[in-house]
């Protein structure tokens, strides 16, 4: 039995649990699937407040509704298609403040051997995040989904509502535009 047919069985299992009244399963989901939703909505936001308060608000309408959950596809599938709406609307939304997460330096620091090649690389992917950020919002979406969630083209397809043509056309296209904006 391969890993996503065990994962689709035992996540239907909780499902059932969870709407028998044990809401035990329900925490369970939660654990299982938190670091790929945060993952998700940080990559769209940047942000780590805004991407806690949107890995809760997932969770919170993935317990409201999955009552009306029809399992024709994954529930990471459904899950991060909760994640993803729910960061695009907040990117559109214009709410979002960046927060880069970097610390300020002690100047007194020493610094370990490596480290002026360690902010080299911490430069590039700063421009890699913000050419990412000057994609169209579809590019932009299926490249973040493809490629920094591992997903298949199916399940993109699936969460983004589109073939899986299209998909590969919108991730050939993305990495097209950052391999020119890179160079």
């Amino acid at each position: 039995m391969t890993n996503q047919v065990m994962n689709k069985s035992e996540d239907a299992a909780l499902i059932e649990r969870f709407l028998a009244g044990e809401e035990a399963a329900f925490a369970q989901i939660t654990m299982k699937y938190r670091k790929q939703v945060y993952a998700i909505a940080y990559r769209f936001t940047r942000n780590h407040a805004e991407a806690d308060d949107l890995t809760q608000e997932t969770f919170i309408r993935a317990f409201k509704n999955l009552g009306t959950f029809r399992q024709e596809a994954s529930l990471k599938t459904w899950l991060l298609k909760i994640c993803t709406n729910l960061s695009i609307n907040m990117t559109r939304s214009g709410r979002i403040t960046k927060d880069s997460g970097d610390q300020v330096e002690d100047h007194e620091q020493i610094h370990p051997p490596g480290y002026e090649e360690g902010l080299i690389f911490d430069e590039r992917k700063r421009d890699l995040y913000e050419a990412i950020n000057k994609l169209p919002p579809k590019q932009k979406e299926t490249l973040l989904l493809k490629t920094f969630q591992d997903l298949t083209c199916e399940e993109v397809a699936t969460i983004m509502k589109c073939s899986v043509g299209t998909v590969k056309a919108n991730v050939f296209n993305a990495l097209k535009k950052l391999r020119a904006w890179m160079n």
